[in-house]
This record gives structure tokens, C-alpha cells and sequence, in this order.
């Protein structure tokens, strides 16, 4: 699967003022910083912790909106709407989800950076 259908560089861009440089800076902090949301969300499920993995899904949602990704987004969406609902179940269920969608994202956006697209 392209990088394009992971997430939508040009709108990506053009979320970021056609800022080459402003999108570089949110995709590393994005790199470094996503991966910590998750590892939040799968430490609170671990601990039945519905309300947290809800809390770090959101902010994982919010800084997915920045790279136009609809099939990370929309896991993360499921999985703040199980952790508010206190559905351990659905949320566990969804965690695998989320981390493969976060991960093909992450794959991308490193793609991208390495390619020079963002440089």
C-alpha cells in the first residue's frame, strides 16, 4: 500500500500552510510522540483503565487529524469512544487495531522523511 492511501501528504501540507519545514517539525513530533500514546493505551487497558486509554486515544486522535489518515483516525475514534463508555472488552478488541493502523502511519511518515518529500 502507498503512502498515499496511508495518509494524504498534500492535504497534510496544506494543513500546515504549505509549510515544508512546520510539517517536518509535527511529523518527528508525531514520530516520537505516538508511540507513547499507544504504549498510555495499552499500560491503562492492562490495568482495566478505560477512562485513560480513552484520554491518551483522544490525544492520539488529535494529532492524527494533522496527517489526514481516515484508518488510524477512525480506530482511534473507536477506541476514546469505548474508553469513555468503560467498555474494557471493546477497547481491548480495538487496541491491536489502532497499533496496526498507528504503525502503518509511522512506516509512512518515516518513508516520506526519508524520501526527502519533507526536507
Amino acid at each position: 500500500m502507498s503512502d498515499g492511501q496511508i495518509f494524504n501528504l498534500n492535504e497534510a501540507l496544506t494543513r500546515a500552510d504549505q509549510d515544508i519545514e512546520l510539517f517536518q517539525t509535527l511529523a518527528e513530533l508525531f514520530l516520537e510522540h505516538g508511540p507513547k500514546d499507544m504504549a498510555e493505551i495499552k499500560t491503562a487497558l492492562a490495568a482495566r483503565d478505560t477512562a485513560a486509554a480513552g484520554r491518551s486515544a483522544h490525544r492520539l486522535k488529535g494529532a492524527v487529524l494533522q496527517f489526514c489518515a481516515p484508518a488510524v483516525l477512525e480506530a482511534a475514534m473507536r477506541m476514546e469512544e469505548a474508553g469513555k463508555a468503560g467498555d474494557v472488552a471493546a477497547a481491548s478488541g480495538l487496541c491491536g487495531e489502532l497499533e496496526a493502523e498507528l504503525s502503518r502511519l509511522l512506516d509512512a511518515l518515516r518513508h516520506v522523511m526519508d524520501k526527502g518529500l519533507a526536507a
